[in-house]
Formats: structure tokens, C-alpha cells, sequence
């Protein structure tokens, strides 16, 4: 099958004029022209349209994606950590060139002190919210929450800037003043919960969030609308979150990873709506998972129509290497016995390091967790890798290579970051970095729809 793989190169002029620069309207408009096939032309797993965007021409990084109601993709990362930066693709594989300069909004929030995206949301109304880190003189490192309007500007009625720094550590050593956001959720109310994790003078905590719908801190979250949590097994263990989502009851979930007696273990968490640990949930509201033989940790998270909890993340298995580890909770916190190996899967997708850092659920029940595989054990560089799951944690064997699938963008790092399905536009896309010359760029690059179900019929083998 023949597909379309686009590499665009668009220079990026200095952000300060928002007219477009002329050959960034050119490149816009030669792009629109060309039409990005549907994924549901594509066999599952099949790439595509393939877009990667030198922004700062040095470390650029799609940390997270989102689908507007119009069918858009849009991008959230960094300009390799100097300033926040939303992209906008079109449905037809191309920047548009109505979102911020050309496609792309560069957004310095900290005045050239350092600040990235690192999770995006798209809002019913037509708005994004995003979060990652902000550099402060005084308190370095700090979690910052941003509410965008459609055209990728910020949103002045949020907070009178259109963005929320917060410090879990007023004072200290320069080096322990670091707390990072990695994840954000919007509630039905319009309320902002971001997740992610503090080092106060010792181990990192997983520490949350909660903005007003006007940007204030809500006082009847946590203490002054921030949580600083050790879900560690000990006093002295490290724990992080890395996914955080709004359950339909209002009470919140939390993944990422918590030590336990030895090593890091997969970590989930539910709080009720006020921040308090939820004790029908787990131990005391918190559920840690061993699963290999050293470091397991889970960066991705979605919750099913049914109440059951998915993660994907990576695991240290017998050799050495990571692998692939996706792993499904009932509503109370238990592992689902009636998913993989009690409860648990894990997937060698390369013959060395295979690490999940995005996963999403399809109408239909299955999962796709995505992110990098080593292409060796004895050389550096990373591949894209994906792989496609059954409803019941078997391999959906008709996703790419009998369920995985390795894609080389580039000679150098390639690495999914988020996935985002827009079955109604049938499109199926992965953002992340790939390095097209010497450089990591934005990447954009479409999948062909795992819907095998409706592709080769009804199977009972392979059915939700």
C-alpha cells in the first residue's frame, strides 16, 4: 500500500510578531494541499503521514497530544526546556497556519528562565489545558498550570495571565527545589488537578494541584490546594505521579511509581474529591505492584466505561532490559485477575530497552501503548514502538508484526510520548521527537485504527 510521509522543515522566526512569516505561509499553504490518507485506509499499525518540526533547531519534544472538535491535533512540549510550545495539524497532515506563527505558538511564560509543557487536555468548550515546569527565581523549579484559548493563546481569565505557578518548597538548597507537573485533568465543574511530583530536601513525593476554574488554588483541596504525598512503602522511599485523570464520581486517580521494600513498584492511587486518601481503594487508598526484578514504573494511565483502571509503563525483566508492562485494577484496587497473567502483561517489542510512555483505550475495548524500543543491545538510539492489546491483555495479532510494531523515523532517537484517537475523523495519531538531521524535532506521525473487529469480522478470540 502506498502511504504519504511528509518531513517538513519550517523556519521559526522570533515569537514576539504574530503576522506570519512569509515562508511559513508559503510552507502552510503547500502542506494543506496535500490530504493525509484516513487511518482507516491504513492496516492497523501501518504509518503514515509522518510530520516532524524543527522549533528551536536543538532538543524539541511533543510531550502530549490532543484532538480539538474540528479534528486538529494538537501538540504540547518544549523547546529542549526553554519555553513552552503548542503545534496545531490539520485533519489533512499539515501546520495550520491560523494557530500562532504558522502552526506553532512558542509561549515563553517564565521570561526566559526555562519552562516546558508536559500534558495537555482539550476542554469541551473548545479550550486546552496544559501543564510541565516553570522556572522561579527564589523557588527554581515549580509546577505550572496554563489554560489556553482554540487559537493557541493564552486565556487572560485564567489567573490574569492565563497561567498558575505553584511552589511546594519555599526555601531551601537550590538542588532539592524541584517539583515537576506531569499530568493534568479537568473536572466536570471546570476545576484543574495536576499531578506530579515534589523534592522537598529528600525524596520526591507525588504531589497534585487543584486550580479554580478561575486559576486561584482551591483552598478545600488538600492543604491550600496542593497535596504532598509519600506513597512509598518507607519513610525515606521515592514516589512520583505521571498520569492523573477525573473518575465520573469526582474522585481522582493517580499512577505512576512508589518504592516499596526494594525497588520502585507500579503505583496507583485513588483520593476522594477533597484530596483525602480513599480507603475503599487499596491500602489506605494507595496499591503498589511488584512485577520484575528491579525498577517498574508506570507513566500512562486511562480508566474504561466499566470502572476498571489501566496502566502502561515499563518493567525490569530477567537480563537486565525493560520491557513493555501493562497492567488493569478493578474499581477497588485490586489487580483483574481476568486480564493477562493475574492482572499483569508484559511485551518485548526490541531486543533491548522497550519503555511505554503512552497508552489509549479504542471504543471497541482494545488498548495501544506506545513509546520507544532500543534498536540494540550493544548501540544507543530508540525506535518508535507500539503495541496493540485485546480487551483481555492477548496480543491483537492483527496490529502490525502479530501485535507490535518498531518504526525508524530517524538515524537517531525516535520516542512516542502521547497517542490521541479520533475515531469519528478516523484518524489514529503519536506524538513525540525523532531527529530528521542532528536535532530532536516535534514529531507527528499517523497509525492505521486496530479495529479488527470490523476489518476481518466478528472473532471470538479477539473481541472485547
Amino acid at each position: 500500500m502506498t502511504t504519504t510521509r511528509l518531513a517538513i522543515s519550517v523556519p521559526i522566526p522570533d515569537p514576539a510578531p504574530r503576522a506570519a512569516h512569509p515562508r511559513i505561509r508559503l510552507a502552510a499553504a503547500l502542506f494543506a494541499a496535500i490530504v493525509a490518507p484516513s487511518a482507516l485506509a491504513l492496516a492497523p499499525g501501518e504509518d503514515g503521514v509522518r510530520i516532524t518540526i524543527p522549533v528551536s533547531g536543538i532538543a524539541d519534544a511533543a510531550q502530549a497530544a490532543a484532538v480539538d472538535a474540528d479534528g486538529n491535533l494538537v501538540m504540547a512540549g518544549s523547546n529542549g526546556g526553554n519555553s513552552s510550545v503548542l503545534a496545531r495539524i490539520t485533519r489533512a497532515g499539515a501546520l495550520d497556519g491560523t494557530f500562532g506563527i504558522g502552526g506553532i505558538e512558542i509561549l515563553d511564560l517564565s521570561m526566559n528562565l526555562g519552562d516546558s509543557l508536559r500534558a495537555l487536555v482539550h476542554m469541551d468548550d473548545g479550550r486546552h489545558v496544559g501543564c510541565g515546569t516553570f522556572f522561579s527565581t527564589g523557588t527554581a523549579t515549580d509546577f505550572v498550570v496554563a489554560r489556553f484559548m482554540s487559537d493557541g493563546t493564552l486565556d487572560g481569565t485564567f489567573d490574569g495571565v492565563g497561567f498558575a505557578v505553584t511552589s511546594f518548597l519555599q526555601s531551601g538548597p537550590g538542588g532539592s527545589l524541584f517539583d515537576q507537573c506531569n499530568a493534568v485533568a479537568v473536572q466536570a465543574d471546570g476545576m484543574i488537578v495536576s499531578a506530579g511530583y515534589t523534592a522537598e530536601d529528600g525524596p520526591p513525593h507525588v504531589a497534585l494541584t487543584r486550580h479554580t476554574a478561575s486559576g486561584q488554588p482551591d483552598t478545600l483541596f488538600g492543604d491550600g490546594g496542593k497535596l504532598d504525598i509519600n506513597a512509598a512503602a518507607t519513610a525515606n522511599g521515592s514516589s512520583e505521579a505521571r498520569a492523573v485523570l477525573v473518575q465520573p464520581d469526582g474522585k481522582i486517580l493517580v499512577a505512576g511509581y512508589a518504592f516499596g521494600p526494594g525497588n520502585s513498584e507500579l503505583l496507583v492511587m485513588r483520593l476522594d474529591s477533597d484530596g483525602a486518601p480513599d480507603n475503599t481503594f487499596g491500602t489506605g487508598g494507595i496499591t503498589r505492584t511488584p512485577v520484575g526484578t528491579g525498577e517498574d514504573m508506570a507513566n500512562a494511565m486511562v480508566l474504561q466505561p466499566d470502572g476498571r483502571i489501566v496502566i502502561a509503563g515499563s518493567t525490569i525483566v530477567a537480563g537486565g532490559h525493560r520491557d513493555f508492562v501493562v497492567a488493569r485494577y478493578t474499581t477497588n484496587g485490586v489487580l483483574d485477575a481476568s486480564f493477562g497473567t493475574g492482572g499483569l502483561v508484559t511485551t518485548a517489542v526490541g531486543p533491548s530497552d522497550d519503555i511505554a510512555y503512552a497508552l489509549t483505550l479504542m471504543p471497541w475495548g482494545r488498548l495501544v501503548a506506545a513509546g520507544s524500543a532500543r534498536i540494540s543491545t550493544s548501540t544507543s538510539g530508540n525506535d518508535l514502538a507500539l503495541v496493540s492489546y485485546n480487551a483481555d491483555g492477548n496480543l491483537d495479532r492483527y496490529f502490525g508484526d502479530l501485535g507490535t510494531r518498531m518504526v525508524d523515523v530517524s538515524a537517531f532517537d525516535d520516542i512516542i510520548y502521547g497517542l490521541v484517537n479520533d475515531i469519528d475523523g478516523e484518524h489514529f495519531w503519536a506524538v513525540g521527537t525523532a531527529s530528521p538531521t542532528t536535532n530532536q524535532d516535534f514529531l507527528a506521525i499517523e497509525f492505521g485504527l486496530p479495529d479488527t473487529i470490523f476489518r476481518h469480522g466478528f472473532d471470538s478470540n479477539t473481541a472485547p
